[in-house]
């Protein structure tokens, strides 16, 4: 047997919708995803997000400024990624079609709700790693903590 290279990723694809592991990683709400799209030269653009739902096996939703560059590269091509790191050895990437669900929110106006349509989903392991911990995050403020409920409560709510 062959040893593995160093760095060499196991990437696996395990369907064009989500398992019920990842359903409940988004629906715990408390997961940053990295969400990736690609602008008009073609250049990768990567942005965090912890505003993002699992609407059903096939849909994710997320909140999106209108004046970031994601939201941009959405409207121009609508092609995404989502990259997921969680423990217990998650490491997922989500590609799909997004599109605007709604041009403002009523939370605040300069936001959009933008739905992902799944196609596919891959497992992206790492041979020499074991993912323990997923990007972790903290509210600013109990105002933050309360704005971001509101956020939630509208995306899960659209």
């Amino acid at each position: 047997m062959l040893a593995k290279k160093w760095g060499e990723r196991m990437s696996v694809f395990i369907g064009t919708e989500l398992n019920s592991t990842l359903r409940y990683l988004f629906d715990k709400r408390n997961s940053t995803a990295i969400l990736a799209t690609m602008d008009k030269e073609n250049h990768p653009h990567t942005a965090p997000y912890n505003g993002i739902i699992a609407c059903d096996p096939k849909h994710l939703r997320v909140a999106i400024c209108k004046d970031n560059q994601t939201y941009s590269n959405i409207m121009e091509s609508g092609n995404v990624a989502v990259a997921l790191l969680e423990e217990g050895d998650i490491a997922v990437c989500i590609k799909g079609i997004a599109q605007v669900v709604r041009s403002y929110m009523d939370f605040d106006y300069n936001m959009a709700i933008i739905d992902i349509e799944i196609n596919e989903v891959r497992k992206n392991n790492s041979s020499q790693f074991f993912v323990t911990q997923g990007i972790r995050t903290k509210y600013r403020s109990e105002q933050s903590l309360v704005e971001y409920r509101k956020l939630l409560y509208e995306l899960s709510h659209t």
